[in-house]
């Protein structure tokens, strides 16, 4: 059936430059590096608690 199958790295991965996550779609991976890798304007909330980098 396949369900539970490791996907193969194939002709439609793609990999995040910054942690080497990868994703099928060039949209989700862009939006995932946006999000989590961008100084400004990302949506991922601030896990130091002191506020400064």
């Amino acid at each position: 059936m396949g369900l539970f199958k490791k996907k193969e790295e194939g002709k439609g991965s793609f990999k995040c430059q910054y942690c080497n996550m990868t994703f099928d779609e060039k949209e989700r991976m862009q939006r995932h590096m946006r999000k989590a890798h961008s100084e400004r304007g990302g949506d991922m909330p601030n896990t130091n608690p002191f506020g400064f980098s």
